[in-house]
């Protein structure tokens, strides 16, 4: 019969999504497997006729097989060769990477064949995060970090596509730390591999809000503009013929126009006036910028023809949302969602796209940062943090806690209560049983009016 050899590597299960198979039974192929997983190296058929063959790594013999028979295996507390020709290695460490060679040999001791096989083992990726922040101009850093993993390797895509250069500010698709430009916004995902691994994280972001827009045209308006971001406020409508105007900020004069030309701006190097428009834009807001504002028109001749005023809010907006769940011990589920930046946050959560109801929840609300879930409720949970300037969520696919151990526990206790009751209730009847069968028993020996039974039931009274 033709003997049957070759080389072959088969890496067995799953690496955090990622299956990897080496099959390749050409000589010299490579081979990756996870730090702590194991490996099946295929020395031959089962049905081989090769007289002996051993399998050396880095030249050092861990391996001999004659007639089908182990006569040694230096690793044999994690290794295992059953009848298939299969030597599997167990527990893989980084010293099991190396360079392998089989070699064959017939009954003369001649040399029949060499087969050889390069093995890397790494560590595999075990998690990753994602941590985002605005900027001043309404970009937004996004850096991706991974625990675990050796050499790993990045990718980013923006709603299942490939992020593009026209989306990045700086960085690129295959860098950990990414800055997206103004407007950029979708479902944000960071991938993380190596040889062995493949694991993603991903949030859905928005703008960070950093843009607003403000009527100053209305009497009494109240704006808000995001700290470190830009507010435009329309001073007038672009039609107006008013020669003159002036915009104050808690009694000072912080512009003055005249002809669509303006005269004097205290904030001109963070600031732009659009006379074509009558739109004027602060940029890089501060706290400081917060205050009431008045626009105060004059006519050809000085007069004053009325004022208007608006009041500016400056907040800081919401950059980032964690959600954080845990089981409970009758099935409920806790869910925490917590925000990073902003004033005054206001949430809300929806469970498949839907707002969450008070029948579906054990303690809180709707608009609680801190929920308890009811058992049996799962689904696509998402949690919005708001505030006037800014919107972020985060969401999360949850399911139901498992409670099969509790619910048996408590089943146990019943049934062993039941058990004792039972034996309780036959040892009473029994011990009654015997009771009036010996009652009986003195009274087929005795008569009814014999002096005995008469005794009895006299001392009895």
């Amino acid at each position: 019969m033709k003997a049957v050899l070759g080389l072959m590597v088969i890496l067995l299960g799953l690496s955090h999504g990622v299956e990897t198979y080496c099959l390749d039974r050409l000589d010299g192929v490579q081979c990756y497997r996870a730090l702590g997983g194991t490996v099946d190296i295929h020395l031959m058929g089962s049905t081989s006729e090769i007289y002996r063959y051993y399998l050396l790594k880095n030249s050092i013999k861990i391996l001999d097989v004659r007639k089908n028979e182990v006569v040694s295996n230096t690793i044999g507390e994690r290794a295992y060769f059953p009848s298939n020709g299969t030597f599997r290695i167990n527990n893989l460490s980084r010293t099991d990477s190396g360079l392998y060679t089989l070699r064959t040999f017939d009954s003369d001791g001649t040399s029949s064949g060499v087969q050889t096989l390069q093995l890397f083992i790494q560590a595999p990726v075990s998690s990753v995060l994602l941590v985002s922040a605005c900027l001043s101009q309404g970009e937004m850093r996004v850096s991706c970090s991974s625990e675990g993993g050796d050499s790993p390797q990045y990718s980013w895509t923006l709603d299942g596509r490939t992020l593009t250069d026209a989306e990045l500010l700086s960085g690129n698709n295959e860098s950990k730390n990414i800055i997206l430009k103004q407007h950029v916004s979708g479902r944000l995902t960071c991938s993380v591999r190596n040889n062995v691994s493949y694991v993603y994280k991903e949030e859905r972001i928005s703008t960070c809000g950093v843009e607003t827009y403000c009527d100053g045209r209305q009497d009494g308006a109240q704006c808000y503009g995001a700290l470190g971001g830009t507010v435009d406020i329309q001073l007038i409508d672009t039609t107006a013929e008013i020669p003159r105007y002036g915009l104050f900020k808690n009694s000072l004069r912080i512009l003055d126009v005249r002809k669509n030309r303006f005269l004097h701006n205290t904030i001109a190097h963070r600031s732009l006036f659009f006379p074509s428009n009558g739109k004027f834009r602060i940029n890089n807001l501060s706290r400081n910028d917060s205050g009431n504002y008045s626009l105060q028109p004059f006519d050809s001749d000085g007069r004053s023809l009325g004022q208007r005023t608006l009041q500016l809010f400056i907040q800081a907006p919401v950059t980032s949302v964690l959600i954080v769940s845990e089981c409970l011990f009758l099935g409920q589920m806790r869910v925490s969602c917590s925000s990073e930046g902003g004033d005054s946050p206001q949430y809300s959560w929806t469970l498949d796209g839907r707002t969450l109801t008070d029948a579906e929840l054990s303690s809180g609300n709707n608009k609680s940062n801190n929920i308890t879930l009811k058992q049996h409720v799962s689904g696509h949970l998402v949690c919005s943090v708001r505030n006037s300037v800014s919107e972020v969520y985060k969401e999360q696919s949850k399911c139901t806690c498992d409670i099969s151990l509790p619910i048996c526990g408590l089943r146990a206790v019943v049934v062993i209560v039941l058990l004792i009751g039972i034996s309780i209730y036959f040892t009473w009847k029994k011990k009654k049983n015997e009771k009036a069968e010996a009652s009986a028993a003195l009274q087929a020996e005795f008569p009814e009016n014999s002096v005995l039974m008469v005794e009895m039931r006299g001392s009895a009274t």
